[in-house]
């Protein structure tokens, strides 16, 4: 009887082991189905709307180039409209009660007003700006949902609609008072979808019953059986303690396999919508990108970015030729493989496992390398029946589970529309090379050259910089085919358009006009009409050199001169068509006046080029003389104490007498003398230097020298000036080299690491006429200099105009503050002198002190 009773104890602590084991299993299939639709629904959300964004985007794109006015008649055209409309139809029809809406906080539509659920969402993505998308289980009408939300991000199209009022059509701006002054990247509210659970639940719930009440009817009947087998067999104990654990065993083994079972299925849905979510992520590039070399570039990266594939290569035909255009994930030499040939000449697919007997060995040790499972090549066709293909797509794999069929399937639609994007683009190609460049030369031809100058006239009018349009035609070329064949002629036109590319610079247009005739589109020029004049007849002088190399012909030299006309323009006002005809017009009076010559259209700036080209040879032959020389003018403090001088360069010619700083040092500075003029100044400056160090006076003066950014910007400067010091021994504190704020435009952090040199070997640093450049506080703050110059015209100012006197309090505060000397230039009378010290300034030059003096007369 004790055993009796001792076996059913046993049997019911297994029992209740059982049953709690089964609960617990119970719970966790039931939790699980619960996150499962949790996942579903978000998945569904997330595609749901980037196919309605994706629908909006381009709807709205075709919203903007339709150029419609909004009106009452169009008003169901904007987007905001056009999609209340879709969600409502989409809700009519959705069989499954799901909603899809694009709403806000501050709607236009009254229809977008977002309800509270979706107004929580808008605030949520206002706080947490990183979020892309959320799901939540709301309760709404007597109906549960889940409710995914993903924000609205303005984005550049947007502002259009949306951008300050100033900014936003017209059109919309009458129509509507609300709405206004977003910027990019505000949350302007949110993608609404709402999937009733009861449609997501409904088949998922009635697995796991159907799951739960079969494993509980099974431990039902196991227990109902092992406990009569108990009853009946007490004698037989061990034998049914036995069967009972092996029984136990093999239903938990059942269970623990429906488990695996909803977990793989889980894992298989997973993979597969990562890979439908690259698929849609190349899709998308398939719409932005912008070229063919984009298009692969970008696909190749979508598709590595999914685990799934170890590498992806997209090999193009190139003139018969199989062309790797990229290749992502094997650190290998880009070569064609066989397989990829075989794919092309085939047009069908190839798909091939490690233990394959169809590979080569070449292919099986490349698969072994790498540790790859599979390989699938398919063609790249323009259309699903097109007998030829463009090229192949190659993918390996190294994950265990092969690639289902639902996956290949995937890959072959995204080849398909690979390869008809890429049609796309070679049809486009071609079509633009017909219409818009010269069949002969491969260069454009008049009629997109007429669009760029449109462009031209239009970025001109905005900025109000100069451009200059070139009518450029050879000199008695006609003789040239009556010399050799057309043929040869023909070659020699080619080699002209290149030419001409080669020498002008990168943001010059270059087109052919007509036979022998062409022309070029020199665009920003300057804001200045007179040194656009010149810059734009620098670069016809180019050309023409370019163009006197002889050209070789039948092993002869054959020399051919050019005539140039120039016209510029500055806006909008003169149209395309007269400012050829003005620009052929120069060049035929070129030609009536000796041929192989420039001549403006206008007669005021060929006068003027001509008078500057005169100066620029006089201004060579000083330089090369050695007639320029060195002026001093003394620096004082308040107490008029000498504190140094400043070197001034001077030139006086023979014919012009004295001419201005301002005149000669701009074109020395665009003629390249500069340097020369530079390298002069500094040796110059400093022999003054080591003369005066005998003197007991003048060995204590400071010398500053202007120096020129482009003679700063030389990459040896540093060490140039360095070595001249050591060379003639002088204090490196007694020069101070001063710079204008333009030194830093260029490259900030190359200027400050020179000033930084320059100070640690013990240079001073003035910068030159502050207040009229770049004058920024943040390279101020982490500037090292010495002195602020304040720039003559505001010093000329004062009393005459407030804020002349309230820039120089500015800059002497801000001076003081910094730790830098404060100087004005410029100082001619007691009043401004005076009053800048009243402001602060502490350092002063001008002829009120001292006039500029030769180095004999201080």
């Amino acid at each position: 009887m004790l055993k009796f009773h001792l076996n059913k104890k046993i049997f019911w602590v297994i029992a209740l082991l059982i049953v709690v084991a089964n609960s617990f299993l119970t719970l966790y299939v039931y939790n699980h189905t619960q996150k499962a639709i949790e996942i579903r629904a978000f998945a569904r959300g997330e595609s749901l709307k980037e196919y309605f964004i994706s629908m909006r985007y381009v709807y709205h794109q075709q919203f903007l180039d339709s150029g419609l006015e909004v009106n009452e008649k169009t008003v169901g055209f904007l987007p905001a409209h056009a999609s209340t409309l879709i969600s409502d139809k989409f809700s009519e029809l959705s069989s499954d009660g799901i909603t899809i809406r694009n709403v806000t906080d501050v709607p236009r539509n009254p229809k977008n007003m977002a309800d509270e659920f979706e107004l929580d969402a808008i605030e949520y993505f206002k706080k947490t700006k990183n979020e892309k998308a959320q799901i939540k289980k709301i309760r709404q009408n007597s109906q549960e949902f889940l409710h995914y939300t993903a924000p609205l991000v303005i984005e550049q199209y947007c502002i259009a609609c949306h951008g300050k009022k100033e900014e936003v059509l017209p059109s919309i701006l009458k129509m509507y008072d609300t709405a206004y002054d977003y910027k990019i990247g505000d949350i302007r509210g949110v993608t609404s979808i709402k999937i009733p659970i009861d449609s997501l639940e409904k088949e998922a719930i009635k697995s796991f019953y159907q799951t739960a009440l079969f494993t509980w009817g099974i431990i039902l009947l196991l227990l109902i059986v092992v406990y009569f087998a108990v009853n009946k067999l007490t004698g037989q104990e061990v034998e049914q303690k036995t069967l009972l654990q092996k029984e136990v065993r093999k239903k938990t083994a059942d269970l623990n396999e429906q488990k695996n079972e909803l977990e793989v299925a889980y894992a298989q849905q997973k993979h597969l919508f990562s890979i439908l979510r690259t698929v849609a992520d190349c899709n998308q590039i398939l719409i932005t990108a912008q070229s063919v070399e984009e298009l692969v570039k970008k696909t190749a990266l979508s598709m590595h970015e999914n685990t799934t594939f170890a590498s992806v290569k997209i090999s193009l035909l190139e003139d018969g030729e199989l062309v790797v255009k990229t290749s992502i994930g094997l650190d290998e030499e880009l070569q064609i493989l066989t397989l990829e040939e075989k794919v092309v000449a085939s047009n069908t697919h190839i798909h091939m496992q490690q233990d394959s007997s169809l590979l080569t060995s070449s292919c099986r040790e490349r698969m072994h390398k790498y540790k790859l499972k599979e390989v699938y090549a398919v063609p790249l066709k323009k259309d699903y029946h097109a007998k030829e293909a463009l090229g192949v797509l190659s993918i390996c794999t190294t994950q265990e589970s092969e690639l289902s069929h639902e996956e290949l399937a995937m890959i072959d639609e995204l080849a398909g529309d690979v390869g008809f994007a890429i049609n796309s683009f070679n049809q486009k190609e071609a079509i633009n090379q017909l219409s818009y460049y010269d069949t002969l030369t491969y260069i454009p031809n008049q009629r997109l050259f007429e669009q760029h100058l449109e462009q031209a006239l239009s970025s001109s009018d905005k900025h109000l910089n100069y451009g200059a349009l070139l009518f450029l035609d050879f000199d008695d070329f006609r003789n040239i085919n009556d010399l050799v064949d057309k043929s040869t002629g023909d070659a020699i036109l080619q080699e002209i358009a290149q030419r001409l590319i080669a020498t002008v610079h990168q943001e010059f247009f270059v087109a052919r006009h007509s036979g022998d005739k062409f022309l070029i589109l020199l665009e920003n020029l300057s804001s200045v009409e007179n040194e656009a004049a010149i810059m734009a007849k620098n670069g016809a002088q180019k050309l023409q050199e370019s163009i006197n190399v002889p050209f070789a012909v039948a092993e002869k030299s054959l020399y051919l001169t050019c005539s140039i006309g120039i016209v510029l323009f500055l806006d909008h006002k003169e149209s395309v068509n007269k400012l050829l005809n003005e620009a052929e017009y120069a060049m035929r009076t070129a030609k009536k006046e000796g041929k192989n010559s420039i001549r403006f259209y206008d007669e005021s700036l060929q006068n003027m080029t001509k008078s500057r080209l005169e100066m620029l040879q006089r201004l060579k032959e000083a330089v090369i003389e050695k007639r320029l020389m060195l002026y001093f003018q003394k620096q004082f403090d308040k107490e008029q104490h000498i504190m140094g001088v400043e070197a001034l360069l001077r030139w006086r010619d023979a014919e012009l007498g004295f001419v201005s700083p301002a005149e000669f040092i701009p074109l020395a500075e665009e003629s390249g003398l500069i340097k020369e003029i530079g390298d002069f100044v500094l040796e110059s400056a400093t022999d003054t230097l080591v003369l005066w160090s005998s003197e007991a006076l003048k060995k204590e003066w400071r010398m500053s020298v202007n120096v020129s950014p482009i003679q700063f910007k030389e990459e040896r400067f540093v060490s140039n000036i360095k070595a001249l010091i050591e060379r003639k021994n002088i204090k490196p504190s007694l020069l101070r080299i001063e710079l204008t704020e333009g030194v830093l435009v260029a490259d900030q952090q190359e200027a400050m690491q020179k000033i930084l040199e320059l100070r640690e070997f013990g240079f001073s640093i003035s910068i030159d006429d502050f207040g009229t450049g770049y004058s920024s506080l943040v390279y101020l703050k982490n500037l090292k200099v010495d002195e602020l110059k304040i720039d003559q015209s505001f010093v000329f100012g004062l009393g005459k105009n407030k804020s002349d006197e309230t820039i120089i309090k500015t800059i002497t505060m801000m001076g003081n503050e910094l730790g830098f000397e404060v100087i004005a230039e410029g100082v001619e009378t007691q009043e401004q002198f005076n009053t800048l010290t009243s402001l602060g300034c502490d350092y002063f030059q001008g002829y009120l002190l001292a006039r500029p003096c030769p180095v004999e007369e201080l």
